[in-house]
Formats: C-alpha cells, structure tokens, sequence
C-alpha cells in the first residue's frame, strides 16, 4: 500500500509540478489503522465479582474481550499503578490483559500513571517506595521501572504499541519533585528529566512503541506541548482527554483547538479519554459525576440516542483532522456499572453509571455501533 501511494504521488508531482517535499510527508501518515479503544481497567475486577454483561440482544456475554473485538474495538487501555497498598492495577493484572487483547486481536496501550493511585491533573501523587529519593535517584528510578515493565510485556510477547508516559500531565507528576506549577512559578526541567528517562526506559526494551504524552485540558495544550518540543523531548502522540462537564459544552470549539493542534505539531492525536451519558438518573446510592442538564451538550441529550451521537462526532471529529493526524479515541470506563451491594470489590458504587457503554441492566447501549464504523 505505502509503495503504491509514493508512486502515485510522484506520478503526480511530475504531471503538474507542484509537489513540495514537505507537503507530501506533512499529509503522509504512517498509520493506517484507525484505532476506537476502551479502557477496560475495571473488567477484571467487574468479572471476578460475577457481573454478566449482556449484548444487543439481551444475552448474556461470554467472553467480554472476545465480544467487543468482533464489534469493532481494536484499542485496549490499560492503567498501571505502582505499589498500590491493596494490590490494584498492578503489573501482573496488566499483563494478564495485554495477553487478552492480543488474543483476541487488539492492539495494546500501556498507561503508566506513576503513582500508587489516581494521577490526573489535580493529584500526582509519588509512590510511597519512592517517596524519599532525591531527583537524581527518581530520574534513575523511573527509567529503570519503565525498562523493567516493558521487559516484562516483552518476555510474554506482548509489546504495547503505545506507551502513555504519565496520566493526565497538565502539571507535571512524581510530584513534588516533578511539579510544573507550583506558587505562581513554572519549572519545567525536573518533569522534563523524568519524562525523558522515562521514555528512554522504554525505549531500551521496545523502540517501536509509540510514546504518547497526555494532557486532560485541550483548552491549553498548544502552551503544554510546545514546551516539550522546545526542549527536545521525543514522543509520538498527543494524548488528550475531552469530557464537557471538566471542560466545555461547546464541541465546535473542541474541535477548533483540535485542528490547530493537528496542523501545528507534527505528532499524530489520540483522544485517549472521553465519555458521554446515556441518562441523567442513577443505579445506586453513589452520586453520580454527570446528573445535571447543564454538563450536557445541547445538541446531544442524555439518552440511549444521544450517548451514541456524541460517540459519532468524536469518531467523525478525529479521523477528519487535518493532515490525518487523527488516529483514533478511547472511552474511558464503558464497564464500569453499578455493582450489587454486598459484593466485594473496590469499584462497589459507580460515579460512572450512567457514563458506561452498558446501561443499568447491563445491556450494551447504541453507542458500541460506532465502534463498527471504519
């Protein structure tokens, strides 16, 4: 296909002569497939509690990976976090599921948060193991766990063919030593080091790995980006996050700051976290993130319909980009429903009920429709 595609273009650039060299690699991209993924951190856990979820038509799901493959997800996103006190999302439950993923003909996006629990724009909270090291021996520390990591996933042969170097990086991570902003001043350099050793622990074990650095507010992510071009930090991907509630009901302004971004940067955009409800009610006694009218798009209601039309504009939004710098988007959490009372596990309670792909009878709503759309 790519021998095929560079002879037609030089065909056409000697018939008019107006090909510029620059122009034809800035709207040459090398992938070529186009990835709609999920992050199916919870699954595990969710299963062992006994959950079922059921398909279209109401039956029961045998094999949850093997299922959403034959509807069309080709991305698997998986959260790691180190030395979590109750064990959580820790190396051995993500190789268990790069392994189902590749079974099951998925590709493979590792997560690296870099902490002992959530990391997002508001907490990054450093590993407790690592707690007292200086910045020269996290620098070493944080290289030398992302090469023993990959090694891992190697030794099993499941590469990733995305690495995320940190979750939701708006300010830094490993804080306090890896803060960007903290009291009214910028400093870029400790986060920049770890960042940097991070990627090369990678690198050493798996150099054909994608490195995708993430950032949650799209808003101000041209700022965020330029400043790792500008002191040569060498990744492949601009992760991004968009949900309207944290940022902004008006997707054509999304989409604004997305286009500009696709033709200011070189790296290729993945939007690695979204989500959208497919109702405003609740399943249990945990309040929910999204329940109000005024968190929703107006174009798009929180309904069944509606869920999945939002689904279909993101899809439509990132594949349009320009210089086909969009390659694809992740749901974040579509198994993660509302689980009995009295059964153990962590997720008891679910924030996120009414933001899964499985409404409250765990039924697959409309939206995995457009997971078939190529």
């Amino acid at each position: 296909m790519k021998r095929i595609y560079l002879y037609c273009l030089m065909i056409a650039c000697f018939s008019f002569y107006s090909c510029n060299e620059n122009d034809s690699q800035d709207n040459y991209n090398e992938s070529t497939i186009f990835y709609k993924g999920m992050d199916l951190s919870f699954l595990e856990e969710l299963e062992q509690s006994g959950l079922q979820f059921k398909d279209e038509n109401n039956n029961v799901i045998s094999n949850n990976y093997a299922y959403l493959s034959s509807k069309g997800v080709n991305l698997v996103r998986i959260r790691l976090w180190l030395n979590n006190p109750n064990g959580l999302y820790d190396l051995d439950h993500v190789k268990r599921q790069a392994l189902r993923a590749q079974e099951n003909g998925m590709e493979f996006l590792l997560d690296f948060h870099y902490s002992s629990t959530w990391a997002d724009p508001g907490s990054q909270r450093i590993p407790s193991n690592w707690s007292n090291y200086s910045h020269q021996e996290l620098t070493v520390a944080i290289e030398n766990y992302s090469k023993n990591v990959l090694q891992e996933l190697n030794d099993q042969g499941t590469l990733p063919k995305f690495v995320q170097i940190g979750n939701e990086t708006d300010n830094g991570f490993l804080w306090p030593i890896g803060k960007i902003y903290d009291s009214g001043n910028e400093n870029w350099n400790n986060y920049i080091d770890l960042t940097k050793a991070a990627i090369n622990g990678v690198k050493r074990v798996s150099p054909t790995s994608k490195i995708i650095i993430h950032k949650a507010d799209i808003a101000t992510s041209e700022y965020f980006f330029q400043q790792l071009i500008d002191r040569n930090v060498e990744f492949d991907v601009i992760g991004l996050s968009y949900y309207p509630w944290w940022q902004t009901t008006n997707l054509d302004d999304i989409e604004q700051k997305l286009e500009e971004l696709a033709q200011s940067f070189n790296q290729e955009i993945l939007l690695v976290e979204t989500a959208y409800p497919f109702t405003l009610n609740w399943n249990d006694n945990k309040n929910n993130i999204v329940g109000l009218q005024n968190q929703l798009i107006p174009e798009y209601g929180a309904t069944p319909s509606g869920q999945r039309n939002y689904l279909l504009r993101i899809h439509n939004t990132i594949k349009n980009l320009p210089k086909n710098k969009g390659i694809g988007f992740c749901y974040w959490a579509p198994d993660w429903v509302a689980v009995a009372p009295g059964v153990s596990t962590s997720t008891q309670g679910s924030s996120w009920e009414n933001l899964a792909l499985f409404n409250f009878e765990n039924r697959v709503t409309p939206a995995i429709e457009i997971y078939a759309i190529e």
